[in-house]
């Protein structure tokens, strides 16, 4: 409890008192904000302020104008309500480019240079990596495809701030899978991008780890990019790459995935008949996952 009030008192302090409030200048202080709130962060460059930003903002009217993003007010209010937004300050670029150098595909480190919106979840990962092609831009639009709130992942969010390592960042990435099933389609395979940097991460610390079982994890890594693909409904290529794994090298550890994977590609499919043969294979929690998967797609 003192830790949020310690927060919002530090929030208050950074904001304008009167009715219009002030973009954060803080990212790590947005960041511990937007894990109270479990919210995204809402980020541009500092430099971007110096010109107009024109974009396209629908009224609760359902009448649309054209408007600059950082002259009107309600599109202020409405980024309010959904993120947490802060504006970079143009020293910290040298920084926060070292921690993703090398560690990020060209589109990505591209986004996180150019003077666009930026959505991150609270540890400063990029969310919208995606296409998001509309001209002029459509503001309204935008907040609705990435106004995701976290509290899903809360504990594994909360988890990996406080100690980076191979578990945390493993269970994060699982978790930012299981969370692409229940977003809007339209932003989905960019949670599951989102998912692979936390377990991308947990490869390269898995090495250094002193965890038993490594074999077993690296299978794991494998089954879960399969997962990826059955999220977004490529259930065919699922197969195709599972018919070369040998059965027998699946470990306890790995058995109800495995049999999931196949469960649900088949159910995609609509061939029911394998996919029976697979269903008793599959523990409860992955069924009731493989369930939602096939509702999505179907």
């Amino acid at each position: 409890m003192k830790k949020t009030v310690l927060l919002l008192l530090l929030f208050c302090s950074t904001t304008n008192p009167c009715l219009s409030q002030e973009w954060m200048t803080s990212l790590e202080v947005a960041k511990s904000l937007a894990r109270v709130q479990n919210k995204m962060l809402f980020v541009m460059w500092e430099g971007s302020t110096s010109y107009d930003f024109p974009v396209v903002y629908t009224d609760e009217n359902g009448i649309g104008y054209t408007t600059d993003l950082f002259q009107d007010e309600s599109i202020n209010e409405a980024i309010w309500d959904y993120f947490v937004p802060v504006l970079l300050p143009e020293w910290a670029y040298d920084d926060l480019f070292k921690e993703i150098e090398n560690r990020r595909s060209d589109k990505y480190i591209n986004i996180f240079q150019n003077d666009g919106i930026k959505i991150m979840d609270v540890n400063g990962t990029i969310l919208n990596t995606g296409n998001f092609n509309m001209d002029p831009f459509n503001i309204v639009e935008f907040i609705r495809r990435y106004r995701l709130k976290t509290s899903f992942i809360k504990a594994q969010l909360i988890n990996y701030n406080k100690k980076k390592n191979f578990n945390t960042a493993f269970a994060l990435g699982s978790k930012y899978l299981d969370f692409a099933v229940l977003v809007d389609k339209t932003v989905r395979k960019e949670v599951t991008e989102l998912s692979s940097v936390y377990l991308n991460e947990s490869k390269i610390l898995l090495k250094q780890d002193s965890t038993e079982n490594k074999e077993k994890f690296i299978k794991r890594f494998e089954l879960l990019d399969l997962k990826k693909d059955l999220i977004l409904n490529r259930p065919r290529k699922v197969l195709r790459r599972l018919k070369k794994i040998d059965e027998s090298s699946i470990d306890t550890m790995n058995n109800s995935l495995f049999a999931y994977l196949y469960y649900t590609s088949y159910a995609l499919t609509k061939n029911e008949k394998k996919a029976e043969l697979w269903k008793s294979k599959v523990s409860l929690v992955d069924l009731k996952k493989a369930e939602m998967i096939i509702n999505n797609n179907l």
